[in-house]
């Protein structure tokens, strides 16, 4: 039923925006359209003009409760960014883009918007080094920096320079659940590119493997019950490591650091579970004995691995609530 004054358009709207059948579609599609550069109110905007057709500013005003000098500003950038199109008349009214032809105009623009970028680099370094410099040279920062990073692409960009700054090794510890938040991403085509020596430390499954698919299974090992842990770190040689963070939101976070100590601690937690641990595609009961040895030395080094993770997650995140007072 409609509430007492609502136009038959006005539900609509509030049963696509409120009710219970679309609140949570709509809420996740609005979640990722902002992350396409959209503010809140052009999502909403567009959104209103893609489910109901071609409607007057003013129309627009009084149905999504937005001051009409607003609604003309939303609608005139919204035309800019080319997602929505106006229909010359008395009065003019909007419409948009199909959302998947918007969506593919919103990447192209920024494509272009990077390219621009990548155009103008050297102009602003060049102009750089014509400014005095007013730092003492001399006053280099040795270690201990650390880096919060927050959302796959900022971890990826990371990751990245990680992989084509390494000279040695790169190690890479994480469960299936880990890996599969970097399915659709470049992660994997990064670790294929890297001259240095490969070792991946995860669960075997299929769901665990799908985005390891084009590495080389002599480079993965497989991580036992004992070891499934909701943990991963990736390391670069001795001097940097990128370690996920749990903190419960659904965003992905991690913190980066090139101090020695955390380096050192979890490249001994990976050696030691490496040691232990049999490639994917070795049979277990291939020299089982020599892997796992008793039982008692078996249950130390799970408590020293525990011991271990423990105080890096600890210490990490006391780092991260530091930064953000």
């Amino acid at each position: 039923m409609y509430k007492k004054n609502m136009t038959m358009e006005e539900a609509l709207i509030e049963n696509l925006v409120l009710g219970n059948d679309h609140k949570e579609s709509m809420k996740t599609i609005n979640k990722n359209l902002l992350q396409y550069g959209l503010t809140p109110n052009q999502s909403k905007v567009y959104l209103y003009l893609t489910k109901t057709g071609e409607k007057t500013a003013s129309t627009l005003s009084k149905s999504l409760n937005i001051p009409r000098t607003e609604s003309y500003h939303l609608l005139n950038s919204l035309e800019q960014k080319g997602i929505i199109f106006s229909i010359f008349g008395k009065p003019t009214r909007f419409n948009s883009v199909p959302i998947k032809d918007a969506l593919n105009i919103i990447i192209d623009n920024e494509k272009n918007r990077i390219t621009d970028l990548e155009l103008k680099k050297e102009k602003i370094l060049t102009l750089w080094e014509t400014i005095p410099k007013y730092v003492d040279e001399s006053e280099k920062v040795d270690g201990n920096k650390f880096q919060i990073l927050q959302g796959k692409n900022s971890i990826l960009v990371k990751i990245e320079r990680m992989v084509k700054n390494s000279e040695k090794d790169l190690m890479v510890l994480g469960s299936d659940t880990n890996f599969i938040k970097f399915y659709h991403t470049e992660f994997v085509n990064l670790l294929k590119k890297t001259k240095s020596e490969l070792q991946v430390l995860t669960t075997y499954s299929k769901k665990g493997l799908f985005p390891l698919e084009g590495l080389p299974m002599n480079n993965i090992k497989k991580l036992d019950e004992s070891n499934r842990h909701n943990f991963s770190f990736i390391i670069k040689d001795d001097n940097e490591v990128v370690f996920f963070i749990n903190s419960g939101s659904p965003e992905l976070m991690a913190i980066w650091t090139d101090s020695k100590s955390f380096v050192a601690t979890l490249k001994s937690l990976f050696k030691l579970i490496w040691r232990k641990s049999p490639y994917v595609l070795e049979k277990h009961n291939k020299s089982n004995k020599n892997m796992t040895g008793d039982y008692e030395h078996r249950r130390r080094e799970i408590e020293q691995e525990k011991v271990i993770l423990d105080y890096l997650q600890q210490n990490l995140m006391v780092n991260k609530d530091e930064k953000n007072e």
